[in-house]
């Protein structure tokens, strides 16, 4: 039974990449999901943000979900303390023209907001531009990503069936 359930969760997890590979969006329309998806998971949103991907891909059929979810990818656990860090020493720039040495709870989230909101701001730009680059040469190669996820994850899931203990 167990086996059947995880070949079933296999099925899916297949059907899902190929879906969001063979999704059509305009390389703007890409890179503009991406953008948006490295902007939401720049902020501080203490994992709120997947409520907001859920909404904006059930709101706006033009949001590529494979290139938002693929944002999180980019500020993952490691990058997003040094973005928080840097956004506090920032905001502290800004509004009291000298880096942040305080333990003031509220001066802290005044300036963690201020600066984390215009690196965020120039994270999602500077994503845009890479993210439309890189469709564009994907595109223009005429690359088969399609088959290479699918080889790599087939060959991870056969890894994961053979080393269960019901594989």
């Amino acid at each position: 039974m167990l086996v059947n359930a995880y070949r079933g969760y296999r099925l899916k997890i297949m059907s899902e990449l190929r879906r969001a590979f063979h999704e059509e969006h305009t390389p703007h329309q890409i890179a503009l999901s991406f953008s948006i998806g490295v902007f939401i998971t720049a902020l501080p949103t203490l994992g709120t943000g997947f409520i907001v991907f859920a909404v904006l891909m059930k709101m706006f059929a033009t949001i590529s979900k494979l290139a938002l979810l693929s944002s999180v990818l980019v500020m993952n656990p490691f990058i997003k303390p040094l973005v928080y860090l840097a956004s506090i020493n920032l905001g502290g720039l800004i509004i009291t023209r000298r880096l942040a040495y305080t333990t003031d709870p509220e001066s802290v989230l005044t300036f963690l907001i201020v600066g984390n909101l215009i690196i965020a701001g120039f994270l999602s730009v500077l994503a845009y531009f890479f993210a439309l680059r890189a469709v564009k040469k994907y595109r223009e190669a005429g690359l088969d990503v399609v088959d290479e996820v699918e080889g790599v994850v087939e060959k991870e899931m056969d890894k994961i069936e053979a080393e269960s203990p019901t594989g």
